[in-house]
């Protein structure tokens, strides 16, 4: 992230913690729970399910500008295409973010020779994250002896 755009990131997190915030105040000031039933409870909820696909979307890939090279694309199946509206084409719809999620796997179609990290599928990738943390944990604990 450039310098220059610090400042205004910082700006904006501290503005969306103060929205929530807010929404819980409020929430809390009324006695409602509404804040806890729709919000917080479906996120926790929710995180289980969401968090091997958010993991799989730029883990392990390089730290650039280049987006099809700090993005990955998962080819899956179409059922997890249409569950997730096309998100396992991330890196297009990084690279691309006018186009709608419906038109990415065109989008991957007209850009597949620049796509830098790919993967084949959401257990294949996540069975060598888990082996790479294995060996870098086996690697530095030879090197402790």
């Amino acid at each position: 992230m450039p310098v220059s755009a610090r400042a205004l990131v910082v700006r904006e997190a501290r503005v969306l913690w103060g929205c929530y915030l807010a929404v819980i105040g409020i929430s809390c000031f009324f006695a409602r729970v509404d804040a806890l039933i729709y919000w917080i409870l479906p996120a926790l909820a929710g995180q289980p399910v969401l968090r091997p696909f958010l993991l799989a979307e730029h883990t392990a890939c390089e730290f650039s500008d280049d987006m099809f090279a700090n993005t990955r694309t998962t080819y899956t199946n179409g059922l997890v295409r249409f569950l997730t509206w096309q998100m396992s084409y991330h890196a297009e719809h990084h690279a691309f973010p006018s186009v709608p999620f419906h038109a990415l796997s065109e989008a991957n179609a007209r850009s597949q020779d620049r796509l830098a990290v790919t993967a084949r599928g959401y257990l294949a990738l996540h069975s060598g994250l888990i082996r790479k943390l294995r060996m870098s944990h086996t690697v530095s604990d030879e090197g402790a002896t």
